[in-house]
């Protein structure tokens, strides 16, 4: 804990008053400069881990090249007492994802996420890709401009690898592109993506992709296999032109996207009748969709009165992720495997190709045991199960043989996971891990 930094000066300049923030790999404290007599924010590294110092020192460096109005500035960084640490500008705020409902109009929300897309813009001219785009690394001002912070995750785009590994999937779960789970190129079109994830849950008040039992896997799944519902189905009040641009944006493949952050800015500019001229996109525009009529200023509730019932799911899929994330993908390889080949299996099992969906849930199975990851091994175990009773269930319908080796290897891990859907009063995944069970054992004894 780092609360006894309170009251010390770190490098003899910036003296630590009192803490305002805590994430799970960084706090952040209110500070003054001394040497210049001004309030700043100082962000504290709490881990140690050397993988992490570098990812902070990244952080530093790529937001240290970007000056732009809606970036939060950063103006030093350092190491003193022992603490990595970074001197950012100071912000009198709220995040976009704590903004009450009633704050916020269709002109609102729109102007406030034309500013993200021209920071957004301006740090991929500059070649910086933040790559953890969410509400929670957006302030909104008091005058109701904002501020994108936390460019914890930024890669220089020459940087970005044309294999990314399931253990660089260090974002939030709920906001992430379905290529960041796949291994494919990542470039500035996956900010783009997530920028989506945040209109949608602006308008509707819910997250595209969710998962009732915050079973992270079946989010992946579902950024990477499942057409995003339209807007307008949650949430009558949505415009059509936003439902078009935010379905856009939530293309599976990155060419059907939009492009770059210029052509989605002006997209909404349009939609506002906007005469103030957007900033000059470098190089060749792309071809932008046709323009929708300004439409009229109107009172509508972007995220419905409901929100505040639907706010604790997608924050515990949040706070899940995170905690999951830092435990797990940066740091065990074993559990790191274990949810590429879960989701593969899941995949695998869609397109009835059981012979790889069985290879691939034996071993996350296997991985998640070996990383001890009792939890994990148990949702996979329920899945596994039921790939198992529904291949057979076919194969008995078209008149082939049951194979009573997968069925018992089927009772066999179902009969490890139920306790620990028990201890932890999981009554779904408990209710559905009994019938399965039951199923299989008469089967069993049914074929033998």
């Amino acid at each position: 804990m780092n609360e006894t930094l309170t009251g010390r000066t770190l490098d003899g300049r910036y003296r630590v008053d009192a803490l305002i923030g805590r994430g799970g790999m960084a706090d952040i404290y209110r500070g003054i400069d001394v040497m210049l007599d001004r309030a700043v924010a100082i962000k504290v590294l709490t881990d140690r881990d050397d993988g992490e110092r570098d990812r902070f020192l990244r952080e530093a460096r790529s937001m240290a090249r970007l000056n732009h109005r809606n970036i939060v500035a950063v103006y030093d960084a350092g190491r003193s007492l022992g603490w990595s640490y970074i001197v950012m500008e100071l912000i009198d705020g709220k995040t976009l994802g704590s903004r009450a409902a009633h704050e916020m109009t269709v002109h609102t929300a729109i102007r406030q996420y034309i500013e993200i897309l021209d920071a957004l813009a301006y740090a991929h001219e500059n070649g910086v890709i933040h790559r953890d785009i969410k509400p929670a690394n957006v302030m909104v001002l008091p005058n109701g401009a904002v501020k994108v912070m936390d460019f914890g995750l930024a890669r220089r785009t020459s940087d970005m690898s044309t294999s990314t590994t399931a253990g660089e999937i260090v974002g939030t779960i709920a906001y992430l592109p379905p290529e960041r789970f796949l291994g494919k190129p990542a470039d500035t079109r996956g900010d783009l993506y997530s920028v989506g994830v945040m209109l949608f849950e602006t308008f509707t008040g819910s997250l595209p992709f969710k998962s009732e039992t915050d079973d992270l896997v079946a989010v992946i799944f579902g950024h990477v296999n499942d057409p995003a519902p339209a807007p307008r189905s949650i949430n009558r009040n949505v415009p059509v032109e936003i439902e078009t641009i935010i379905l856009t944006l939530l293309e599976k493949e990155p060419e059907r996207r939009y492009q770059t952050a210029y052509a989605v800015a002006a997209a909404l500019r349009a939609l506002l009748g906007d005469a103030t001229p957007a900033p000059a996109e470098p190089g060749p525009p792309p071809k932008p969709p046709q323009p929708a009529p300004p439409f009229v200023e109107r009172r509508a509730t972007p995220r419905p009165v409901g929100r505040e019932k639907s706010r604790p799911a997608s924050e515990r899929i949040e706070a899940d992720a995170r905690e999951m994330l830092a435990q797990t993908f940066g740091r065990t390889k074993n559990v790191d495997r274990g949810y590429r080949e879960t989701l593969a299996g899941m995949l695998a099992t869609r397109k009835r190709d059981y012979p790889e969906a069985t290879r691939a849930y034996r071993a996350a199975l296997e991985a998640f045991t070996d990383g001890n990851h009792v939890l994990e091994t148990a949702k996979t175990s329920l899945k596994f199960a039921t790939m198992i009773v529904q291949k057979n269930a076919e194969a008995e319908n078209q008149g082939g043989r049951m194979d009573t080796r997968e069925l018992a290897a089927a009772v066999d891990v179902l009969t490890d996971a139920l306790p620990s859907f028990r201890g932890r009063s999981m009554m779904k995944e408990l209710e559905e891990g009994e019938r399965l069970l039951y199923a299989l054992q008469r089967t069993l004894i049914r074929t033998r």
